[in-house]
């Protein structure tokens, strides 16, 4: 069995590399990709694999944008933090979706579908996304701690207007035009956030919909959003890569 394992993070692949060995004794890793890039250069050289171990976020962005540069046929193992891919992943050709941290357990049940290959094995995982994705409707994060001076309290996500990260900080501005300092990254919060109420209008910003008074054109074929309360220390720009996007999400 040739297995590839694509996957950024060192300890996470020496994870996979270990159990993987242990539960398949004559399983061969060949190959450890780290990107999206290293890995559309090696599968137009190597397109012949049993079995692929893919992470989703990878270095260099998605791991689905591999599918678009080449053809890959073999059956493939999904390993990530994030639970909101299972519906992408059930579109290539995945027989599990783990979820890490990945227990023994699982990886072996997950080994013994690839060797099986039984006929209802896309049942199992249909209900497998399923049960993830009621789960992550239930987990949605309702509120955040902020720093206060000296001291940490809780504010509500629903009073969030918009997010900004500046400087290698992350903000949360409320409604009532009060800045909050976020100890966490602006991408560990966005895993977190109802994508209905949120989106990400550019790397450094996430705006709520609630809040959005107006959008006007704006330069370069951006847009400009006005809120329903004025925060003047921060203009709200959206993206050029994100208009079309966000066009859709706002008619929602």
């Amino acid at each position: 069995m040739n297995v590839v394992i694509i996957e950024d993070e060192i300890n996470a692949y020496e994870y996979l590399q270990k159990y993987i060995l242990k539960l398949e004794p004559t399983a061969h890793i060949q190959a450890h990709l780290e990107s999206v890039e290293e890995a559309v250069n090696w599968f137009h050289q190597n397109p012949s694999v049993d079995l692929i171990f893919l992470d989703i976020q990878l270095s260099d962005g998605l791991s689905f944008e591999i599918f678009n540069h080449v053809d890959i046929q073999a059956p493939i193992i999904f390993t990530t933090a994030y639970d909101h891919y299972a519906i992408d992943a059930f579109k290539v050709n995945s027989i599990d979706y783990l979820l890490k941290p990945i227990h023994i357990d699982e990886l072996q049940s997950a080994i013994k579908k690839y060797k099986s290959r039984l006929p209802h094995a896309d049942t199992e995982l249909t209900n497998r996304i399923m049960q993830i994705f009621n789960k992550e409707n239930q987990q949605k994060k309702q509120r955040c701690l902020v720093k206060k001076g000296n001291h940490f309290e809780y504010i509500n996500i629903s009073d969030i207007a918009f997010i900004n990260s500046k400087d290698g900080m992350t903000f949360l501005h409320t409604l009532d035009t009060k800045r909050h300092l976020y100890t966490k990254t602006i991408e560990n919060l966005k895993e977190l956030l109802d994508q209905k109420e949120f989106f990400q209008i550019s790397r450094a910003q996430i705006v709520n919909i609630n809040a959005i008074n107006k959008i006007h054109p704006h330069f370069n074929q951006r847009l400009k959003i006005d809120l329903h309360q004025e925060h003047p220390s921060v203009e709200l720009i959206v993206s050029r890569s994100k208009v079309s996007e966000f066009k859709t999400w706002i008619d929602l």
